[in-house]
């Protein structure tokens, strides 16, 4: 006998003919228990779920079988162990691992949160319910996860309070944020017992998840495993100056965006760090400047000009290859993509307006984009007021960009402000995270 339940017992099984082991689960047929059943197929909940399912971090299930008194699930034998016991057993974990097995959980909840007709919810994810299995993790225990018809349920049974999301605990109608909330806490107790301080990324993509509102949390499953993903990426050392991608957005129009992108494209540049700016908001400024200033130089769709080098929006109908080695400075301008997009960039320059009217707003969104450490502040036109005004309502440092009216002019005190703002190693600016 594996284990056992409240209602239910696991035995260890073989298949005499072709010698493999199964699990079988074993579920009373008491008449006290019929809420533990379907009333169309007279079968557990779990095993409605799980008899359609097909994922590598899933069980099995091959077999139904039932008598006068039980129910029999015959189901895939998972042999390992699970990760609370696992974690037990280690000195330490690395952030490595711990990223590793919270993207297979999020391919996992993925799978499940988009099954048709209706997504499911597990409800219950906690290391207990983690097994893993050489490289490949899988979940178990399907006994109170439910079909999610998209509108929120209560919920009797929710799952461990240690791990379970707070509407839950609440009596709440949960939704699939719910297991977001879970995923993030048991990170959480990765991290708990990882080997050193983990990067603020990875904090970050807890704290995220673990939100107590739900609009607060990843979207979705996938988001979420794509926030990891970046963090992979940057800790591996597959490559070697690797701020890659950066994000410039405006609080509103005239906020100076487009003209600190290109002063940090061309302070860049003159650093000889291979940069390369793109125009990626709908604003045709740059299209407009390089077609009418003749000293632009246009070759193979990129227009160069001193220590500019750029694209502008050609339009949606255009793909345009990219320079392979080359950080690229995305101007978004005022049309600021997705939080969840945004938070794969390497740095996000938010410029903020130094008028009073727009103050209100800009420290609204300022406040989202401030859950993101690689989130960089900027006031323009040297307004060193509204920057310590803002300082002082969203927590963190602003910068105070001077007044400039050549962006294509690297001026001593834009190369400070710069070196400033980008982590240094040997005098140097570094660009690795």
């Amino acid at each position: 006998m594996l284990g056992s339940g409240s209602f239910s017992t696991v035995f260890l099984a073989e298949h005499l003919k072709l010698k493999l082991y199964r699990a079988i689960k074993r579920i009373p047929r008491h008449p006290a228990d019929k809420t533990s059943f379907s009333l169309k197929t007279g079968f557990p909940p779990e095993a409605e779920l799980l008899k359609h399912l097909n994922h590598p971090g899933i069980p099995l299930i091959y077999d139904i079988d039932e008598d006068d008194d039980y129910l029999y699930i015959i189901e895939e034998f998972i042999q390992g162990e699970s990760l609370d016991t696992f974690v037990s057993h280690q000195k330490t974990i690395s952030q490595e691992l711990i990223v590793k097995l919270g993207i297979q959980l999020c391919d996992i909840l993925d799978y499940l949160h988009h099954l048709s007709p209706y997504p499911i919810l597990y409800q219950d994810l906690k290391p207990e319910h983690i097994i893993l299995c050489g490289n490949q993790l899988k979940l178990i225990d399907f006994g109170i996860a439910s079909f999610f018809t998209g509108s929120g349920k209560h919920f009797q049974i929710y799952g461990t309070d240690e791990f379970a999301a707070p509407e839950a605990r609440d009596g709440l109608p949960v939704t699939l944020a719910a297991d977001i909330y879970s995923l993030g806490k048991v990170l959480e107790f990765l991290i708990s017992a990882a080997d050193s301080k983990c990067s603020d990324r990875l904090l970050h993509i807890v704290k995220r998840a673990t939100a107590k509102e739900p609009d607060e949390r990843y979207p979705s499953a996938a988001d979420a495993a794509n926030a990891l993903l970046h963090v992979q990426k940057h800790s591996s050392g597959h490559s070697s100056h690797l701020i890659r991608n950066i994000a410039v957005i405006g609080s509103r129009p005239g906020a100076g965006a487009t003209h600190f992108a290109v002063s940090l494209v061309c302070t860049l540049r003159k650093r000889s760090v291979p940069t390369l700016y793109m125009a990626a908001g709908k604003d045709r400024t740059l299209d407009a400047i390089a077609r009418a200033n003749p000293h632009f130089k246009e070759r193979d769709g990129i227009f160069y000009y001193e220590y500019f080098k750029g694209v502008p929006n050609y339009g949606d109908g255009v793909f345009f290859p990219l320079p392979a080695d080359d950080c690229i400075v995305k101007d978004f301008g005022t049309d600021a993509p997705d939080l969840a997009k945004l938070e794969t960039s390497d740095f996000i320059f938010f410029l903020l307006s130094g008028a009073d009217w727009d103050f209100t707003q800009s420290v609204t969104y300022a406040k989202q984009l401030a859950l993101f450490p690689q989130t960089v502040f900027v006031c323009n036109h040297g307004n060193k007021r509204a920057a310590g005004a803002y300082a002082k309502h969203i927590n963190r440092r602003v910068y105070c960009f001077p007044n400039d009216p050549d962006p294509y002019r690297v001026s001593a005190e834009k190369e400070r402000l710069i070196s400033s703002i980008f982590p240094k190693k040997g005098g140097n600016i570094h660009f690795s995270l």
